[in-house]
Formats: C-alpha cells, sequence, structure tokens
C-alpha cells in the first residue's frame, strides 16, 4: 500500500497542541480539544485516552474523538482487552507511542483474523495506530490511542517519533491535572471536616468563652430552657451540667498537647422534648490554623449540637470502612448515636435485645470505646477524622 509523504507532520500545529494541552489541567473541556486537534495533526481517523486501573486491565474513566458512543461504550467494557496488542503493550516502556504496524509482533494478516478487527474494528474502518502508556503511578495507568483507517495507511517510524516528542507534554499536564485535583481535593475536605454548613456548632475556649457560634447553634441554645448566652459566655443552668462542661473544656484545651483529653458528650434534658446533645472535641491542631481562628493563640474546643428532634445523617458506608464494621453493626452504632437504647433498636428493627447487645459489643471492640455515649461522641464527630483520600484521576468521561 502507497502511503501520502507527510513530512514535519506536527510542525504547524505544534505550538496550537501545546497550548491546548497545558490549558487542559484546569479545563477539562481542553483534553476533548488536544485530542481533536491531534487526529487532525496526525491525519487520523480517531484518538482516546483511557484511564486505567494500576495494571491497565480495566477502564476507570475516558475521553475519545470522532468514535461513536455506542461503539466506544463496546471497546471499554470488551474489546478493550480483545486488542491483538495489548498483552504487548504492558511490557513495553510507558512514555512512548508504538506503532502498531512496525512495534508490535502481531502482524498486519493476523490482525486482521482476530475477534478485535472482525467484530469490532472492522466496522469503524480502524486498521491502524499509535498506542501507549503516557502516565503510570501506584493507582492509575493513562493510555493513548491514535487510529487510521485502510487508506491512511500506517504510522511510519517517522511519524511516531513526532507524535512521540509531544508525550513529554501530556505526562507534564497529566501530572499537573493530579496535583491540582488533589490541592482542590484537600480545600473541599477541610471544609467538609469543619462542616460548618451542615451542622450547628460552637467554639469555646477552656473558659467557656465563646469564640465562633453559627446561627443555627444560637437558636438551638437560645430556645433551651437549661442553656443561655451571657456577655460571650455559654452558661448551663444546672450548676453540676455547667461543672462538666467547664471540665470538659479544660480537659481539650490543655496547652500541652499530649494531655489533651478526648472529650466527652453531654445531654441537657429538654421539658417535654428529647435532649440537645452536646460533643465536647478538641479542636485539632491542624484545624486551628485555619484562617477563620488561626489569629486565636489559645487552644480552642469544639462543641457540635445535636437536635434529637432532627434526624442525624450518618454515611453508614463510610462508618463501615472507617471501622471493619459489618452493616448490622454499621446500623447499630448509627442508631446509639442518634440516642436510641438497644431495646428501642432491637423494636425498631425486629431483632432480640440479645442480638443488638451483641452487635454492640462488637462495635465496642472495633472502634475502641466502651460506653455508648462514647461511641455516639466518636460517630458523630466522625468529620473530624476523615483521612484524605486521594481524588480519582479523571479526563473528562464520556462514557
Amino acid at each position: 500500500m502507497t502511503k501520502p509523504a507527510r513530512s514535519g507532520l506536527l510542525v504547524s500545529s505544534r505550538a496550537d497542541l501545546l497550548d491546548t494541552l497545558y490549558e487542559a489541567p484546569c479545563n477539562a473541556e481542553a483534553w476533548a480539544q488536544f485530542l481533536e486537534k491531534l487526529v487532525s495533526a496526525t491525519q487520523s481517523r480517531s484518538a482516546r485516552m483511557l484511564v486505567m486501573d494500576r495494571h491497565a486491565e480495566t477502564v476507570l474513566s475516558s475521553l475519545k474523538h470522532n468514535i461513536d458512543d455506542s461503539a466506544h461504550q463496546q471497546y471499554v467494557t470488551h474489546y478493550v482487552n480483545a486488542c491483538p496488542w495489548r498483552p504487548e503493550l504492558k511490557h513495553k516502556l510507558p512514555g512512548h507511542l508504538y506503532s502498531t504496524f512496525l512495534d508490535f509482533s502481531c502482524q498486519q494478516a493476523a490482525f486482521y483474523r482476530t475477534e478485535f478487527y472482525n467484530d469490532w474494528a472492522r466496522q469503524q474502518d480502524i486498521h491502524h495506530g499509535v498506542c501507549g502508556t503516557v502516565w503510570q503511578d501506584e493507582d492509575y495507568t493513562v493510555q493513548l490511542l491514535i487510529q487510521r483507517t485502510g487508506g491512511q495507511g500506517h504510522y511510519s517510524r517517522e511519524e511516531t517519533a513526532d507524535i512521540n516528542d509531544l508525550i513529554s507534554h501530556v505526562r507534564r499536564a497529566i501530572r499537573l491535572q493530579t496535583q491540582i485535583s488533589a490541592m482542590e481535593h484537600q480545600r473541599q475536605g477541610l471544609q467538609d471536616t469543619l462542616n460548618i454548613q451542615a451542622q450547628p456548632f460552637l467554639l469555646l475556649t477552656g473558659q467557656g468563652r465563646i469564640v465562633h457560634l453559627t446561627d443555627d447553634a444560637r437558636l438551638l441554645l437560645e430556645q433551651h430552657p437549661l442553656a443561655t448566652l451571657q456577655r460571650g459566655q455559654l452558661c448551663l443552668l444546672d450548676p453540676r451540667l455547667q461543672g462538666q462542661l467547664i471540665t470538659l473544656l479544660r480537659q481539650v484545651t490543655l496547652p500541652n498537647t499530649a494531655l489533651v483529653g478526648a472529650g466527652g458528650v453531654i445531654s441537657l434534658p429538654g421539658d417535654h422534648s428529647p435532649p440537645l446533645r452536646c460533643l465536647i472535641s478538641p479542636l485539632r491542631h491542624e484545624h486551628s490554623r485555619h484562617s477563620l481562628w488561626s489569629h486565636y493563640q489559645e487552644p480552642l474546643a469544639i462543641l457540635y449540637l445535636h437536635d434529637l428532634t432532627t434526624d442525624v445523617l450518618i454515611d453508614q458506608d463510610s462508618l463501615m470502612q472507617l471501622f471493619e464494621l459489618s452493616e448490622a453493626e454499621a446500623r447499630v452504632a448509627t442508631d446509639i448515636s442518634r440516642g436510641l437504647s438497644p431495646q428501642q433498636i432491637a423494636a425498631r428493627h425486629n431483632l432480640s435485645v440479645h442480638t443488638v447487645r451483641t452487635q454492640l459489643k462488637a462495635v465496642f471492640q472495633k472502634t475502641g470505646t466502651s460506653r455508648q455515649s462514647e461511641l455516639a461522641k466518636l460517630v458523630l464527630t466522625a468529620p473530624l477524622t476523615k483521612r484524605w483520600r486521594r481524588p480519582p484521576l479523571s479526563l473528562k468521561t464520556s462514557a
């Protein structure tokens, strides 16, 4: 087959490709534009980028240009692993693309006899390609594939080298995207951890002076018969409860961080309503550096308010993962945190009290707690102990 001459294939398009590529980490739409321009510049039929697992066996997300949606879906769910070049590609060095015509042991005649060609590629008029791993770390493998029709001919050594001149820039763009995504994930994680909008809370000194008070927390305290806000102080009108409050505040704001207590729970009984639960915890050192409160020199306590007339939303899947609980154990831990007794839990789920107590005992063991109030505090303040998890690497998912 005679191929048209293509000298300096990417010369005129290189600057535009690089501009688009380096826009991609901050603009997901630019990845699609990059593939479109890459197909045009290399006189190809189509292209795709695949974000896969570390072993390059499962497509986690994908981006494609000039491939029908249904055909692409068939590819990512099955034909990606039926491709005759894939086993060999896993052993080729990352950071380069390879010509399917020149760099693989599967010759063109053998390719035309494969399931991949006869059941999928033939319908797409895909005969040739360059493909390779452009990024790989401990979690992900990213592969880039560009295809041509039979009439367009295969990629020569020179053309493959031209395309490979771009791959170092593709790698840098992906690295930038992972770094930007990580910073955004951490920023969102901090916001979720502080839970400012979702949960009423106060920030207090060890003497009970209010440093910060959310509007919904103010409303709950002003409506409760046993609580009052006087001259910037939180005061409980029951002397015994006020003593417990000050004791816990002092324990969690000790100057010596090695001696800081874990905090505790105080329940404020209502006249004819469920109690208002106060969860006192240390404001962890890394959170105290947050810009809202960084100018306070003394240690602070955070006090969460839980109105038991309002349902508490607890992510049971996260609870199961965090403490390695079974589904039944996570359900018991959630109900205890909502203020239910073992007897009420048993009745609610049509279980025996003995079964619930057995499950609760297992929860105590796995969470390192020994009392229901301690377990409730641990679960209800779990947002403060969430571990940062790496965000998933995604270009722009299209399948």
